[in-house]
């Protein structure tokens, strides 16, 4: 795990000509509590999924394809983790939010640095093609 969380550290340290500030968990559920954020890749912006933020710790996931599971959310080092009910047991999705030039991204430090951008904040409800399991 160190050697991922260095890489998300290196990727958030590099292009010093593109600004770009590191975001507290708190801060970026600060942006997105009660409202629903569309996540794309990066840079290549397909869509990933939407995320319902019910609360600062509940959320309803909808992947591109419609499916749809709740979350729970927590803080843990620096970091915004999500456990989905259809995920396997302890398997977790962790995420240093951080902008870069005026747009919100999303790192990974589970799945080598992956990066996301969140490409629209709404009100809508997520749509989902089943209800979330739990």
């Amino acid at each position: 795990m160190p050697v991922i969380r260095l890489a998300v550290l290196l990727l958030l340290c590099a292009a010093p000509a593109i600004a770009q500030d590191r975001l507290s968990p708190e801060q970026f559920l600060d942006i997105v509590a009660n409202r629903t954020a569309a996540f794309a890749t990066f840079p290549d912006r397909q869509p990933v999924g939407t995320e319902q933020f019910l609360s600062r710790d509940r959320t309803v996931w909808a992947r591109a394809n419609g499916t749809c599971a709740y979350g729970a959310v927590t803080v843990d080092e620096g970091q915004i983790c999500f456990d989905y009910d259809d995920d396997a047991p302890g398997v977790r999705h962790c995420w240093v939010p951080f902008l870069r030039d005026a747009r919100l991204f999303v790192a990974s430090v589970d799945d080598l640095g992956e990066v996301q951008e969140v490409v629209d904040i709404s009100d809508d409800p997520v749509a989902c093609t089943q209800v979330p399991i739990s």
